[in-house]
């Protein structure tokens, strides 16, 4: 009886504890990088300084009052500096965790702010570990997540670049998928789908990019290439959401379903980063087909790894700060990506303690719309100028639109020209159909 309603009144302190984060902070973090970093306290206020960059220009500096942060995480990807015992407390007073990013813009390490005291939670979720059937269901929901997820990605990519064989690899994955009844089958499953997928992106990027895999274990770590480079920061950020919202459940990170058990490892948090890893993927790319980044946002050092510009990852942390941020409907409520991210690590919580009956991953479904699709380019390319004259389409816009199309080039492309590309683009498919001549390529 006593057991019950601990385990009750638990799991409703960490509802409380979600609950509040729904109210509070969407993802923010400040990023400190360079050489002479600081966090300090002087008389209860934090006093942040960034790294030295350039010598000819004074680190930005400045201070937080309590209980008055903007900030939801501090990410530090600095060469040198100092953090102060009392800085560690402040932040963690207030909830607010400090991550440490690797040379190569992989998360090195955590500080996090005191987890709900839950081992009811913790033996439940060790019994599950240990209970093969159950451990191989939670693992499928995981990696059903990432499948369905990929393939999306994939859909928004040929909008873009076209059909190509791979999304066929991929359906019939799906399909393999729904009939493994192991743990070493679906382990299968979930490697090839992640290697189709990889290699249709290698499909697509443009090749000055030079990306060619992530499935090598030292490409990952070892970034090469810009597209790895931009995904290993991204990922470092996936990673520390993940951490953080299996902390607030009360789960134990090292104790997984998908990924093993290892020293030094965290198999739930990448667990849970499965499922939304298109995130960071739909970001990077975005960023890349928007060259919002160029070759001085990297640079290579001594031991041939490519590494980003300061500059340059905050450029990065803004797109991917939009994206976390953007909002979904889930369960008759609006959430951010990253409180959903968190209610999902308390739903898990509740499955393995037997309070909830059903776990997805897959709900709710991201909608991804491209504002850049192969038949917008094609109507572009295709229509007269007396046709825009006549649909309000200026000289000068049709003229950008036709040199972006032609030379491959992405485009910004508004609301009332997109719907007069669009009403052309039917109005010539209607009249070739009629004439019985093939349509335009879709």
């Amino acid at each position: 009886m006593h057991y019950h309603i601990v385990v009750t009144l638990i799991s409703a302190l960490c509802y409380f504890i979600v609950a509040f984060h729904k109210q509070g902070l969407q993802l923010n973090p400040i990023y400190l990088s360079g050489f002479g970093v600081s966090l300090s306290v002087d008389r209860a206020r934090l006093l942040v300084r960034d790294g030295i960059q350039d010598v000819n220009l004074e680190p930005e500096s400045f201070e937080v009052q309590p209980r008055k942060a903007r900030f939801d995480s501090v990410l530090i990807d600095g060469h040198s500096g100092n953090i102060s015992l009392d800085a560690i407390k402040w932040l963690m007073r207030h909830g607010i965790p400090l991550y440490i990013l690797d040379y190569n813009g992989t998360l090195l390490s955590s500080i996090l702010p005191r987890e709900p005291v839950n081992g009811p939670l913790k033996i439940a979720q060790v019994e599950a570990y240990k209970d093969n059937t159950k451990r191989f269901s939670i693992a499928k929901k995981f990696v059903e997540a990432k499948a369905r997820r990929s393939l999306e990605v994939i859909e928004w990519l040929e909008a873009r670049y076209g059909r190509y064989e791979f999304q066929i690899d991929l359906s019939a994955e799906l399909q393999r998928l729904g009939e493994c009844m192991s743990l070493s089958r679906l382990l299968m499953v979930e490697g090839r789908i992640a290697d189709t997928y990889w290699r249709h992106l290698q499909r697509v990027l443009p090749a000055k990019f030079q990306f060619s895999s992530r499935m090598h274990e030292s490409r990952q770590m070892n970034a090469s290439d810009p597209v790895n480079v931009l995904l290993n920061y991204g990922y470092a950020v996936l990673e520390s959401v993940s951490r953080k919202a299996l902390f607030t459940s009360g789960l134990e990170p090292t104790v997984g379903f998908l990924h093993e058990a290892r020293q030094t490892k965290y198999p739930l948090v990448y667990d849970l980063q499965e499922p939304y890893r298109w995130l960071v993927d739909t970001t990077v790319i975005s960023c890349l087909e928007s060259e919002r980044f160029g070759k001085k946002d990297f640079y290579r050092m001594d031991n041939y790894v490519l590494r980003l510009r300061p500059e340059a990852v905050r450029k990065l942390m803004d797109a991917l700060r939009i994206k976390f941020n953007s909002t979904v409907r889930y369960a008759g409520k609006w959430y951010s990506w990253d409180t959903l991210i968190r209610l999902k690590a308390q739903e898990l919580a509740n499955y393995i303690l037997g309070n909830r009956a059903e776990l997805s991953f897959e709900d709710p479904s991201p909608t991804l719309c491209r504002g850049d699709s192969e038949r917008i380019r094609n109507s572009i390319l295709s229509i007269s100028s007396a046709d825009a004259r006549r649909l309000g389409i200026g000289k000068s816009t049709l003229w950008h639109l036709r040199y972006r199309a032609q030379a491959g080039k992405p485009m910004q492309i508004y609301g009332k020209v997109r719907e007069k590309l669009e009403a052309n683009s039917r109005s010539q498919t209607s009249t070739a159909n009629n004439q019985g001549l093939p349509p335009l390529k879709r």
